[in-house]
């Protein structure tokens, strides 16, 4: 080897060298420069910790936002730099900023909890402003925006991290405020019913009436009130006013019922007491009271309603017991009692619309017992089909109950079936029909929510027993916490875990051990509606629905109002369900989750999530002539129109509007071959977007001025005469759907 080549061996080693040793210090210098900033972020993170805890600096009034900001500036700068990155240094430095970011998660609970408490203390001096003008009307309504917004902030004001920090905020508000709900609460809850009786006489409703009234009287007589001497005054002014009306009436058995009067009375005559359907009066008996009669009854006929009249005044009363009607075809979900008795009508017609004589089959679930078919006793217990002779208008009437009173029976569908030659050709169905049993005195242990009324303060657990929940007296705790009677209410849903002590007479104890948070049911975002459209767009007999909801609950899915299948949910929250669309039509999906196993509904309700799919080809409808005649298509500007999509009644669903692609081009042929291809941005050629399709602007042709493309060079490599459009492609609609170009489009007067 000789010196020259000697020196070029050398030289090149040492520049690899050199290579070689500067690409770890970059790598170094990064991997220091995302430390740091994950350093910064802890430390801003323990900034933070110590700003939002009392065993900090926090006052539990002050919101530390200067802190909050910082840190999550510092966690930002750090997860920005770990987006390049080695895998390893991802995993490495990502699980040091899980501690400071949790902080900043319970610093915004802290900041919520400030702002709610501020919130509650503007209403409580707000009402407390109300109680020293001396005027109840203005304390009502102050009493109640100031207990909506207790109960809508105090769930804030339990989110805080840590006990004492916790407590610090709650006690600024928390008690003041329920300590004058306590105080007011009395006095308002009777000025309301004085306020609502008065109401419910006016429109005739005296039993609803008499209750409030009793109650307002309990409450005055149990306690001492702020404004007692008015109150009294307006209660004894309602009664003293109000003439002797019938309230209610109770069969006692099959020759007593039991009239309530509307206030007290010191003597009845027989005379005054008239029954129809024949039922005659015998005796009658008046409390001691003075507010309710005895009388005794001819025997009553089962399945009768009787009407009795008192002054001018009626009731009634249906034998054997009072019977619910539940209207067929309303889809609303009934929850009852097992000791309830509903009643069901389904209507058959012909199609001259005469009542229908065919016979129908009932299909009655197991748990369900039926207690008379067309007004006539009839019991059969649940699991059974019965069939039925429709009466002479075409009703079928059937009236039933839980098979038993001690157990409940939930998801029960009972269906009427109109039958010709042993096949069914017509069906009718009732809503879900939920029985539920009163529970018994005990303890009970993490029993799952199905369902809570809120309006009447009872709630029913998934073996379908009834819990009744109590103003006063009861005991509410919420994941440890005690909470008020509303804030409990507030926070109860179905899906949550509650444990407990059950009295139905004398005070009781509930805990929700567990809340549950429903993940929300998601569509893929490819199907969100584009702007300007109304339904998701696509081409193809059949769509395949996916997104994201609640791990392994189902959707079920209903086209057109009809339930076409069900899928579940897998253990990562994703879903897929591929079906069918309506062609040339309009499909609307709807979806509703649920618990997996749980009967699906027989139609969507109002809360379902929906999807319009509209279903048809994206086609050119027609071209634009030129305007120069001078068979030169260079710079004409000619509009190509896209065909409305319609029905096969020829209604239009849409007209979709154009996106040209970058990429948009055109070929067109002329009748000795010559092919030439025109792309968008290219040699002057544009395509742009238009209303309802989209304009051409050609551009130059000579190859030797620029690049446009001579597919086929024909007999001359010049367009003359008459050209045919053989394709256009990069023209799309809103939701990527290639425009379809079928033959014999031409381009003429050019």
């Amino acid at each position: 080897m000789n010196s020259k080549t000697m020196k070029i061996f050398v030289s090149s080693i040492v520049a690899t060298s050199a290579f070689v040793a500067v690409a770890p210090s970059h790598q170094a210098d990064a991997t220091v420069n995302i430390e740091a900033l994950v350093t910064n972020a802890q430390k801003a993170g323990t900034v933070l910790k110590w700003a939002i805890s009392i065993e900090g600096t926090a006052d539990g009034k002050t919101q530390p936002w200067t802190q909050f900001n910082a840190a999550k500036t510092a966690i930002a700068k750090a997860e920005d730099a770990l987006n390049g990155a080695s895998n390893s240094n991802r995993l490495k430095y990502a699980a040091l900023l899980i501690e400071p970011k949790r902080q900043l998660q319970r610093a915004q609970g802290y900041l919520d909890a400030i702002t709610a408490s501020e919130k509650i203390e503007a209403k409580t001096k707000a009402l407390s402003e109300a109680v020293g003008s001396n005027n109840l009307e203005r304390v009502e309504a102050a009493y109640h925006a100031m207990t909506a917004e207790f109960r809508k902030q105090t769930i804030l004001l339990d989110r805080v991290y840590g006990q004492s920090t916790r407590d610090r905020i709650r006690n600024v508000v928390k008690g003041p405020a329920e300590q004058l709900i306590n105080y007011l609460k009395n006095d308002v809850t009777v000025h309301m019913h004085v306020k609502t009786a008065a109401e419910q006489f006016r429109l005739g409703k005296y039993m609803e009436a008499d209750k409030l009234i009793k109650e307002a009287q309990m409450i005055l007589d149990s306690n001492i009130l702020i404004w007692e001497s008015s109150l009294k005054n307006s209660l004894d002014a309602i009664n003293a006013s109000q003439p002797v009306q019938l309230v209610s009436i109770s069969r006692v058995d099959s020759t007593t019922v039991t009239v309530k009067l509307s206030r007290a009375v010191s003597s009845i005559q027989l005379s005054e007491f008239t029954f129809d359907n024949s039922l005659s009066v015998s005796r009658a008996v008046l409390s001691k009271d003075g507010t309710v009669v005895t009388l005794t009854t001819s025997v009553q006929i089962p399945g009768i309603k009787y009407t009795m009249k008192f002054k001018g005044n009626s009731v009634s009363f249906t034998v054997p017991v009072s019977i619910v009607p539940i209207q067929m075809g309303d889809q609303t979900i009934q929850h009852r009692e097992t000791t309830e008795v509903l009643s069901l009508v389904a209507n058959f017609t012909e199609s001259n619309k005469q009542p229908s004589r065919d016979t129908v089959r009932v299909d009655i679930p197991a748990g369900i017992k039926v207690v008379s078919v067309n007004g006539i006793e009839n019991i059969i217990v649940g699991a059974k089909s019965i069939n039925v002779a429709p009466e002479k208008n075409g009703n079928v009437t059937i009236a039933f109950t839980a098979k038993d009173a001690n157990v409940a029976s939930i998801d029960n569908v009972i269906t009427f079936n109109r039958m010709q030659n042993k096949k069914v050709i017509e069906t009718k169905s009732s809503a879900k029909m939920n029985f539920y049993a009163h529970a018994k005195a005990a303890s009970f242990s993490n029993k799952k929510i199905y369902y809570v009324d809120i309006n009447n303060n009872y709630f029913v657990t998934a073996d379908g027993m009834k819990y009744i929940m109590k103003a006063s007296g009861d005991v509410y705790r919420n994941e440890g916490i005690a909470v008020a009677f509303d804030s409990f209410k507030s926070a109860l849903d179905v899906e949550d875990t509650i444990s407990g002590s059950y009295n139905p007479t004398t005070n009781s104890s509930f805990e929700i051990t567990s809340n549950f948070y429903l993940i929300d049911f998601v569509l893929d975002s490819k199907f969100a509606y584009k702007s300007g459209t109304a339904g998701y767009r696509m081409d193809g007999s059949k769509v395949d629905l996916n997104g994201t909801a609640l791990p392994d609950y189902e959707i079920i899915f209903y086209k057109n109002s009809s339930y076409i299948g069900k899928t579940r949910v897998n253990a990562n929250g994703t879903w897929s369900f591929r079906t069918n669309v309506d062609q040339n039509a309009i499909s609307d999906f709807s979806f509703v989750q649920q618990v997996a196993g749980k009967a699906a509904p027989t139609k969507p309700g109002s809360d379902a999530k929906t999807l319009k799919v509209v279903e048809g080809t994206f086609d050119l409808l027609s071209v634009s002539s030129g305007t120069t005649a001078d068979e030169d298509l260079s710079n004409e500007a000619l509009v190509f129109t896209i065909a409305p999509l319609k029905n096969k009644n020829g209604l239009l669903l849409v007209q979709d509007q154009v996106v040209a692609l970058a990429s948009a081009s055109i070929i067109v042929q002329d009748n000795d071959g010559t092919k030439i291809k025109f792309t968008n941005n290219q040699d002057n050629t544009k395509f742009t977007s238009v209303n309802n399709g989209f304009q051409i602007k050609f551009g130059t042709i000579d190859p030797a001025k620029g690049s446009t493309v001579i597919v086929s060079k024909g007999k001359d490599s010049v367009l003359t005469g008459t050209l045919k459009v053989n394709s256009i492609d990069g023209i799309q609609n809103s939701y990527g759907l290639n425009m379809k170009v079928n033959a014999g489009f031409q381009i003429t007067g050019y």
